[in-house]
């Protein structure tokens, strides 16, 4: 990580749909203090943006800090982020829609706040900040509950004249196959997200009646929520229905991968996420091999270099910070 700076500081808050993450950071990505809160969706949209206030608050005062010190805050958010600072609303975090968002986080932290797509931030983040650094063209997917990403073309995020685009995970690979969150069939993500794979070990273990270290692993049978540590040590132990379901999700995220790389070239593309956090040493092999068989023409995969992120948590809030100190690039007009 970049040698920590104290004059100058930023606040970053990834909100996710189980836990938010704050940090206290300096304009290269230096963390100065870090603080957790489980989100508790359910709660409501105001109180969502309270505990999200209070995590940043603690962890700046973990540094002896007041908020007044931060410059500004970027914010990362499970969805998209509309030009007038308001939300569309998510399916996991109820009361969010049409919700004045930057509105209501500046009159609770009393700073300057931006805000972003958190698999936007992210990958940004990535390009600034970690794994990314020098790339022209960029793309990161990030494998957890859903797929998502984002794309930096040659220092501006791709973000569409509706600020909704780069759903990564919502191209069809498969006309008609499984049901995705989304509604459609056959989305990239309802193969290589934690919740396709979810409803693949289920089928498996349930419907087909094989046997399962998952099983064991996850008596209660919530595969959707289970931690990237057992789905390790289920592969790492040979488990059956975890290798095959794991190594499926890999050639999917390749097949979807493929088609990225044939249409914008990008020099690198970076995966992160918790299962490849947890499993990128066994699962990014199997990537970079379905891409290749895929792209067109093949002699462009040697252009392209895929690697596993660097920053790990700290993507989304730092990803938010660069993009607030620079501007929300690609938003523009």
């Amino acid at each position: 990580m970049p040698k920590r700076r104290m004059d100058r500081l930023y606040g970053g808050i990834d909100i996710g749909a189980t836990k938010i993450l704050a940090l206290v950071a300096d304009e290269n990505g230096g963390v100065i203090s870090t603080a957790k809160k489980k989100t508790r969706g359910d709660t409501g949209f105001k109180s969502v943006c309270e505990r999200a206030a209070a995590t940043l608050r603690e962890a700046a005062e973990l540094e002896g800090l007041e908020l007044g010190r931060l410059a500004a805050v970027g914010i990362g958010l499970p969805m998209p982020l509309l030009p007038d600072g308001t939300t569309p609303g998510a399916s996991n975090l109820p009361g969010w829609r049409n919700a004045p968002f930057l509105k209501t986080m500046e009159g609770l932290l009393g700073r300057p706040c931006s805000g972003m797509n958190d698999c936007n931030a992210g990958t940004y983040g990535e390009y600034v900040f970690g794994a990314g650094k020098g790339a022209k063209t960029l793309i990161g997917f990030f494998v957890g509950t859903g797929l998502g990403g984002g794309i930096v073309f040659r220092d501006r995020l791709i973000v569409g004249e509706n600020s909704m685009a780069a759903e990564l995970g919502h191209i069809i690979v498969q006309e008609g196959g499984r049901l995705c969150g989304c509604g459609h069939k056959g989305c990239l993500e309802a193969y290589t997200s934690k919740t396709g794979m979810a409803r693949r070990m289920a089928w498996e273990i349930f419907f087909e009646g094989r046997k399962s270290l998952l099983t064991q692993l996850v008596p209660d049978a919530n595969f959707a929520n289970v931690k990237a540590s057992l789905l390790q040590e289920a592969y790492r132990a040979g488990d059956p229905v975890a290798v095959e379901t794991l190594d499926e999700s890999a050639h999917y995220l390749g097949v979807g991968i493929a088609s990225y790389i044939t249409i914008f070239g990008p020099d690198l593309i970076v995966i992160g996420g918790g299962v490849f956090e947890a499993l990128g040493r066994e699962l990014l092999p199997k990537v970079k091999e379905a891409a290749r068989k895929r792209v067109f023409p093949e002699a462009s995969f040697r252009d392209t270099r895929i690697v596993l992120t660097q920053l790990g948590d700290y993507s989304v809030a730092l990803g938010a910070i660069a993009a607030g100190v620079r501007g929300i690039p690609g938003k523009e007009r």
